[in-house]
């Protein structure tokens, strides 16, 4: 009997490891077989070394010195290593882990990207459509030409909606969030709190290769809330605009602002706004404010149309472009 209980053992220690090493040989030709695909369609993609780790029961692929470029949509992103966690038992589980330090490439130019703890975890079916996903960062800092912010307690999540094709749930909520020209200081009085729930629909489903293009294009956003908090400000926004294949959008959203004078105050002091346009902002919300029986809080809508935004008849500019580069 001791004998037939070891011979078990023993086949089902050899038919597991050979499954292991099966696996891990498949993970590494899969990554491989990924990055000559790309080069084969004029990216530069490299890296400078693939291992896989986790026996018996983990795959854990580890790329170092990684480098992708697509000189077609001028988008780039460098690292030192790139992380893709598994287990063999569950293969359409997925968990993505970055390093500290990163690089990305942008049409509007290089984004320096600066984080801890940032990772990822994905669920997915048979054939890659993605069912859910998750992204967490302590501190998540970006910073370029354009755009420079910076995140604390970050956590977002993508859920696919069942029975609504091309339809997906965008939660976020960060424990504080810094632009520019304010100072982000988690733990204090000063920390502000963003807060975000909508429903996007897109041109297509996504999948764990929509890296490699062609991206799903979102067609329409319906934000069912945004709640920003900073030192006695609140802005809360909610609407509902669609996309053109531009990327303009063309809605309506309902803000109600509180405190709005001290927003209007340092958005002048930072020079985010050209002072004449902050004068002429302020004193036609103070009209609309007092139609609304609280000079210190604003209720109003903001039109949208291919891209341009307004306050009625007041244009506030180009709003930001929807289209995932």
């Amino acid at each position: 009997m001791n004998r037939l209980i070891f011979a078990v053992a023993a086949a089902l220690l050899i038919g597991w490891s050979g499954f292991w090493f099966m696996s891990s040989w498949t993970l590494k030709h899969d990554i491989a077989e990924w990055f000559d695909a790309r080069r084969a369609e004029g990216w530069q993609a490299d890296y400078t070394d693939l291992t896989v780790r986790g026996f018996p029961s983990r795959l854990d692929a580890t790329l170092t010195e990684v480098r992708l470029n697509d000189p077609v949509r001028g988008v780039g992103w460098e690292a030192p290593f790139f992380q893709i966690l598994g287990l063999t038992y569950r293969p359409g589980h997925l968990i993505f882990v970055w390093p500290d330090t990163q690089g990305l490439t942008l049409p509007s130019g290089p984004v320096a990207i600066d984080s801890t703890g940032l990772r990822a975890s994905v669920v997915h079916t048979s054939d890659g459509r993605i069912l859910r996903s998750n992204l967490e960062a302590e501190v998540l800092n970006i910073d370029g030409a354009q755009t420079t912010l910076a995140f604390a307690g970050l956590r977002a999540a993508l859920t696919d909606v069942a029975g609504a094709p091309n339809l997906y749930r965008v939660g976020l909520t960060t424990e504080a969030l810094a632009g520019p020209d304010v100072p982000m200081m988690p733990g204090t009085a000063r920390a502000d709190a963003l807060q975000l729930q909508a429903e996007l629909t897109f041109d297509g489903a996504w999948t764990v290769d929509a890296l490699s293009g062609p991206r799903p294009q979102p067609q329409r956003i319906d934000l069912r809330q945004a709640d920003y908090r900073f030192e006695g400000l609140e802005l809360n926004l909610a609407g509902r605009v669609d996309a053109d294949p531009q990327g303009r959008a063309t809605g309506k959203m309902t803000v109600r602002a509180v405190n709005w004078r001290d927003m209007l105050d340092r958005a002048r002091d930072a020079g985010q706004l050209p002072s004449g346009l902050i004068d002429t902002l302020e004193n036609a919300l103070s009209l609309a404010a007092g139609f609304n029986g609280n000079a210190n809080t604003l209720d109003l809508s903001l039109d949208f149309n291919e891209g341009r935004v307004s306050f009625g008849v007041i244009p506030l500019g180009m709003a930001p472009n929807l289209r995932i580069p």
